[in-house]
């Protein structure tokens, strides 16, 4: 008898986790999206506070691009799985209106669907070995700009964005440890942010990392039917940072870029990194 009540006990146990199981499954929403080009289809828990507070009432009411049914909060959660939202408070979706599809994210205000509110072919790339440069740059932010005469923008919880010439902040990334292209390209005077957010540098520009002549890691996106969760996904990254961001996260601090003399303005631009 006793053996048939433990037998018993061991069957309801079994089938109450299975049904919490069960119950914490049916909690997730599924949702389709599409980057670079392919549909990958995630699920969220669509309850989030900060997903809530990230997604925006015309996006609730209209709903996303097309056939995609991901917020778009949830798209920029999956290609950031190393941030935390706060981390993510920075970068806005880059949407290809005409192949219906998210190539990348970049630097910027973001629109309703947390799409770049001034669309661009830019995009951020994590660059490789920027862990000292990161830690650099938010402790000396201001002298930088001044250095490589570029814009300084500090947001919450110490991420600091860098604008400036691709020559400038790519020399700057390669003397801190950052791993230079083996063949770099000519770069002249091409623009690029770099952002610098957790333990990471992110490099942003048309041609991602390549703008500032530097190595990117391999793309963070999640698989194909992951899981989004709230927090950083990778420990190294956003572990010291708030959970949750305010949808209207702007720049604390802008520093502009101090006004050049007629030497520099005159001086050639060089490429040479060593």
């Amino acid at each position: 008898m006793g053996g048939g009540r433990k037998g018993w006990v061991g069957v309801i146990a079994a089938g109450t986790l299975a049904l919490t199981t069960h119950s914490a499954l049916a909690e997730l929403t599924r949702c389709e999206t599409s980057i670079h080009g392919e549909a990958k289809s995630f699920v969220y828990d669509a309850e989030n506070m900060a997903l809530r507070e990230n997604t925006s009432r015309r996006e609730r009411l209209l709903g996303a691009h097309g056939a995609i049914t991901c917020p778009g909060f949830v798209t920029l959660r999956a290609m950031t799985p190393e941030l935390d939202d706060l981390g993510r408070a920075p970068f806005c979706l880059q949407w290809d209106r005409d192949a219906k599809t998210y190539i990348g994210f970049a630097e910027g205000a973001r629109d309703a669907w947390v799409s770049c509110r001034k669309p661009s072919r830019s995009f951020c790339q994590r660059v490789n070995g920027s862990t000292a440069a990161a830690r650099h740059l938010a402790a000396n932010a201001t002298d930088l700009a001044y250095d490589i005469g570029g814009q300084i923008l500090a947001y919450p919880a110490g991420t600091v964005v860098l604008q400036g010439q691709g020559t400038a902040i790519g020399g700057y990334l390669v003397d801190l440890g950052s791993v230079a292209l083996g063949n770099p390209v000519a770069l002249g005077a091409v623009a690029v942010t770099a952002v610098a957010v957790g333990g990471a540098v992110y490099v942003c520009s048309d041609d991602g990392a390549k703008g500032a002549a530097v190595q990117a890691t391999h793309d963070q996106t999640l698989p194909d039917g992951a899981e989004i969760q709230t927090e950083a996904q990778d420990a190294r990254l956003g572990a010291d940072l708030p959970a949750t961001s305010p949808d209207d996260a702007k720049p604390i601090i802008i520093v502009p870029p101090p006004p050049k003399t007629a030497d520099e303005q005159a001086a050639p631009i060089s490429t040479d990194h060593q």
